[in-house]
């Protein structure tokens, strides 16, 4: 396998890595979208990539190889991969795909389409999370209601409300699936989560007018609660950075010529992905050959 076909992945993550580094200095919806193109992009290049490799692996293992004779030419998998790299792709593909399906099936068991507004149900541990789905359900235990006041209450429920109204579910969904196929994308995984919670941060303050009165609730709420990995919570990833952010002033737009240059950074990672995509095309021609 020749690094003209591994070479641009390493290059898209670092792209990727350096174009968001500055996710918190941005305003939440613009940190949010820039880090799902960037997760997308970083898929496309990274999927064929790993699939190549595992491909190029498969088909010089003994008696399997000879069922993969026909894209020995379109993939350029004429010389052999090594052993390390070929079964790290093939593990990871694996891996990945029953992941991958694991992701699909909590969604669905999840997923509440019909309306259900707030609803508190009887725990000893206080949480408050959004339900993915068009229904907007947002579950609150009896734990965490009786650790707050109506303004506090009225908080939590702005956030997760917020969660459901934007449809943060779908956005985490398309990061949770990125995550279970291509492990190295969780800092931008993780980067993305972050901004989700700071965009409902910034909802509720708006709706309450109180930015240090958020910040003093979401503090609070985090000394007492907890929030399952698979949905968006009021006391998700990165608390005290949230709580930073709070009692600082409320960002305005980028700059433009920082916005610029993120944006380079995403084009430049897009057309390496593209050119990854373009391996993956050739693998397609040859299912038809002549």
């Amino acid at each position: 396998m020749s690094a003209s076909t591994v070479l641009p992945l390493g290059v898209v993550l670092m792209l990727a890595l350096i174009a968001t580094t500055f996710h918190r200095r941005l305003p939440p919806r613009i940190a949010t979208r820039t880090l799902l193109t960037t997760i997308s992009v970083v898929i496309a290049a990274a999927l064929p990539t790993v699939w190549l490799v595992s491909l190029g692996f498969v088909t010089h293992v003994p008696l399997l190889g000879q069922g993969f004779a026909w894209c020995t030419d379109p993939f350029g998998t004429r010389h052999r991969v090594p052993v390390w790299a070929g079964a790290t792709a093939l593990l990871v593909s694996a891996i990945g795909a029953v992941r991958a399906f694991g992701v699909l099936r909590v969604h669905r068991l999840l997923r509440h389409d019909r309306f259900g507004g707030v609803e508190i149900v009887a725990h000893d541990e206080a949480f408050a999370y959004t339900l993915p789905g068009a229904g907007g359900r947002v579950v609150l235990s009896d734990s965490l209601v009786g650790l707050l006041d109506p303004r506090e209450y009225a908080v939590v429920v702005a956030h997760e409300s917020a969660h459901a109204r934007h449809r943060h579910d779908r956005v985490l969904l398309v990061a949770r699936l990125g995550e279970a196929m291509v492990p190295a994308i969780r800092p931008l995984s993780n980067r993305l989560r972050f901004s989700l919670e700071r965009w409902a941060d910034d909802a509720a303050a708006r709706q309450c007018g109180d930015r240090p009165f958020v910040a003093r609730t979401l503090a609070k709420v985090a000394l007492h609660g907890s929030s399952p990995s698979e949905l968006l919570g009021f006391t998700g990833l990165g608390v005290n950075a949230r709580v930073a952010a709070l009692l600082a002033p409320a960002r305005g737009a980028p700059r433009r010529a920082a916005l610029a240059l993120i944006w380079v950074a995403i084009a430049l990672s897009g057309a390496l992905a593209v050119l990854q995509l373009h391996h993956l095309s050739e693998l397609l021609a040859g299912f038809c050959p002549g």
